[in-house]
């Protein structure tokens, strides 16, 4: 078995593209299987009949079978890691955490702990903690991540922008929005400002301008969310998955200024956006949920129950 990296990443593309969860999963679920349980098929000795054996009777590994071990792990890490960050984006997190394990015990297993891919499927890692609600959890895998990559020398600014941006998206959601406004800061004075990374530098733009929202300083969010606006509306031709984050802090502003049925409106593009991507994952359900308060408010009793009840089903879905 050789597994084709950039065969399996094309494909998996086009799932992502075509916006169906179930067909995704799926292909994840197969190529983990096929990957798992291949075997390998080559070299018998006469005398253990698997593999040559040296003059203690001990199996020694030919060097085609070493490739074929060395190509299972790295699919194996490969499909694991998408597979783990897939059931995070759609807010299945016991199967996220079942494939983070597996994906972390498979690297342990080859010696792979100290590398950046180790590091980064700890910050995978950090996000689905605390998109669960696990702070300090998240906290604490974003420092160990952290601290792989500065004993690689990985203090180039890219790598350093994103960990403290996520680590600011965990003081936000802790409530400690001045924290979380020196972190996006901070992300942003370090991020490349280059067309590969527009959708980071949005992303960012768009954390800051909550955080600076919530610490009063209003004319600053407003400003910084309208950049980042700008750039989503231009990006994967509206489809970036993050562009929905954006038009609900949108909405917010808009709710807080007593705009409710521009907020409701704006709400709604929000659910759209993530029930396409994510199918109807926690954001979608949080979404559903705002929706129908701002239609309340903006006095269409029917749109704030339909709503209501698509939050409820939903949440039972997702348990």
């Amino acid at each position: 078995m050789s597994f084709d990296t950039q065969a399996f990443y094309d494909e998996l593309d086009r799932h992502f593209a075509a916006f169906d969860n179930a067909a995704t999963e799926k292909f994840l679920l197969e190529a983990l299987d096929n990957v798992e349980n291949s075997v390998y098929l080559e070299g018998n000795c006469a005398c253990c009949g698997d593999g040559d054996c040296n003059d203690k009777g001990e199996k020694e590994l030919t060097p085609a079978e070493k490739d074929w071990i060395v190509s299972r792990s790295q699919g194996m890490i490969a499909i694991l890691n998408e597979l783990a960050c897939f059931y995070r984006g759609v807010s299945r997190f016991d199967e996220s955490m079942d494939a983070f394990a597996r994906l972390k015990k498979e690297m342990e297993d080859c010696e792979l702990t100290g590398t950046d891919n180790y590091a980064l499927v700890t910050l995978n890692l950090a996000g689905a903690y605390r998109l669960m609600g696990k702070f300090d959890e998240a906290l604490a895998a974003f420092d160990e991540a952290g601290s792989i990559l500065a004993a690689n020398g990985k203090n180039d600014p890219y790598s350093l922008s994103s960990l403290y941006n996520n680590k600011g998206l965990v003081y936000q959601d802790k409530r400690d929005y001045a924290r979380a406004a020196e972190h996006f800061e901070k992300a942003l004075e370090l991020m490349p400002r280059t067309p590969e990374n527009r959708a980071e530098v949005a992303t960012s733009m768009n954390n800051l301008a909550m955080a600076a929202w919530n610490c009063g300083d209003k004319e600053k969010a407003v400003k910084v969310l309208d950049e980042s606006l700008a750039i989503f509306k231009d990006l994967d031709g509206g489809m970036n998955p993050h562009y929905a984050g954006a038009l609900n802090t949108r909405a917010i502003f808009a709710y807080n200024g007593g705009d409710y049925a521009g907020a409701a409106a704006l709400f709604e593009q929000a659910v759209e956006k993530t029930k396409l991507i994510f199918g109807e994952n926690r954001e979608y359900a949080i979404g559903c949920r705002n929706c129908s308060a701002a239609w309340d408010k903006a006095g269409d009793a029917a749109k704030a129950a339909d709503y209501a009840a698509k939050a409820a089903e939903a949440e039972k879905k997702l348990g």
